[in-house]
């Protein structure tokens, strides 16, 4: 493994910088979204057509800018497919676009995850840092790639992130000269990286967290009975998530009027915020809650924003409102882990995790990342669960793809 302490310390640099703007970046879209949803309605008292309301003006306003500006934020697989193709990501006119978008889709209450958004800025200034110190390619997918590392370790609360992906069978980068090397490097930038995103939400100390309220654990031998049907259940529910994306997409190919498809797509983030709040955001925020009143709330109604959270999230990105998919996924399939539980209530905390693992893995094809994901989302007690219940997703995805081709 060889090491140049130039580069080392680059990766440290770059690191705490982009914790610090992932924060900084979450914290002005809490602060919008809290002015927009709460600030602004109530000075209105809170009129129950006022997410209808600000869904059409958000829509209006994403499908102006669309049919100007295109297809932005870009997605952290197009981020790396333009990267790929070019060796660099577009700075100067990419990056204020990719800013502005993502606040905007964001701060108007798309069922979506910043991730995306984040991967777009993060490649843009590794590009604009790149062309400025005369780094090489290799250099430069590297620095990217452990970038993203560390930027999906802050905003998911999960330091493992950057080693799981180092485990995958096929490595985002082949630029790596071991993946011994690649691991320790994810690990030096992803403690930076945590370290500048802590900081920054130290002096924010208000803002939620990603986290789960679980019912207490007691462990019931008869939960060996349901962990097969949980991974079904949750294998299931990830193609359904894949098959809203594929029939979004062929609705907007269809309409093919940015304008249009962004306000239809306002209309129903309105209409779903209308019945219910669960619905609008990423579900980074709303998760704790949700857990903890998930009991109360009676089978029907967790059903409903388990569907109903995963359809808007695909309709929302196919009609324009693009962003990251990886917390609603999270939040959606947490929602009907919740619903299985009331009908088998045998360690009802584990049989969430499996659902979740089984629908996120089948979604993102990454069961290692997965994994790594969820490790502080549920009890550790939880996680050689999880680990085996994502592997064996995988494999059952692997077969499923091979009987199609």
């Amino acid at each position: 493994m060889k090491f140049k302490l130039i580069f080392v310390i680059n990766c440290i640099l770059m690191g705490f910088a982009v914790g610090v703007l992932a924060a900084l970046f979450l914290t002005v879209v809490n602060f919008l979204i809290n002015t927009i949803w709460v600030s602004i309605p109530n000075l209105f008292h809170r009129p129950d057509y006022y997410p209808l309301i600000i869904g059409v003006i958000g829509g209006g306003i994403v499908g102006i800018l669309q049919s100007k500006l295109g297809g932005y934020p870009r997605t952290i697989d197009e981020t790396r497919h333009e990267f790929k193709i070019t060796h660099k990501v577009a700075y100067k006119k990419d990056l204020p676009r990719n800013f502005i978008m993502a606040i905007i889709v964001l701060a108007f209450g798309a069922s979506l995850g910043p991730e995306a958004a984040l991967a777009g800025i993060l490649g843009g200034l590794i590009s604009w840092l790149g062309d400025r110190m005369k780094l090489t390619i290799a250099r430069k997918n590297e620095l990217l790639e452990l970038g993203i590392g560390a930027m999906m370790s802050a905003i998911f609360y999960a330091p493992l992130v950057g080693v799981s992906t180092a485990l995958e069978k096929q490595p985002v980068s082949g630029q790596f000269s071991s993946r011994g090397r690649k691991i320790v490097l994810y690990i030096i930038t992803t403690i930076a990286g945590l370290s500048g995103f802590a900081l920054i939400r130290y002096l924010n100390p208000n803002e939620s967290v990603f986290a789960i309220r679980m019912p207490a654990i007691n462990w019931d031998t008869k939960v060996l009975l349901v962990l097969l049907p949980a991974l079904m259940v949750g294998i299931g529910f990830g193609y359904l998530f894949q098959l809203f994306e594929k029939y979004s997409e062929i609705i907007a190919n269809k309409i093919h009027q940015p304008l249009l498809l962004a306000v239809l797509a306002g209309v129903a983030i309105g209409a779903f915020g209308m019945f219910s709040p669960y619905f609008l955001f990423s579900g980074e925020h709303e998760l704790f809650k949700f857990s903890r009143e998930a009991t109360h709330l009676g089978l029907p109604y967790i059903l409903l924003i388990a569907f109903g959270k995963a359809l808007l999230t695909n309709l929302c990105f196919a009609f324009g409102w693009r962003g990251g998919k990886i917390f609603p996924i999270i939040f959606s399939s947490t929602a009907l882990g919740f619903a299985l539980t009331e009908l088998f209530s045998y360690t009802p905390g584990l049989v969430i995790g499996i659902v979740v693992a089984a629908s996120v893995t089948i979604v993102i094809s990454q069961p290692y990342v997965t994994a790594a994901l969820l490790l502080f989302l549920f009890p550790v007690q939880f996680f050689p669960f999880i680990m085996v219940a994502c592997w064996l997703t995988s494999q059952f995805a692997k077969i499923v793809c091979r009987a199609k081709h």
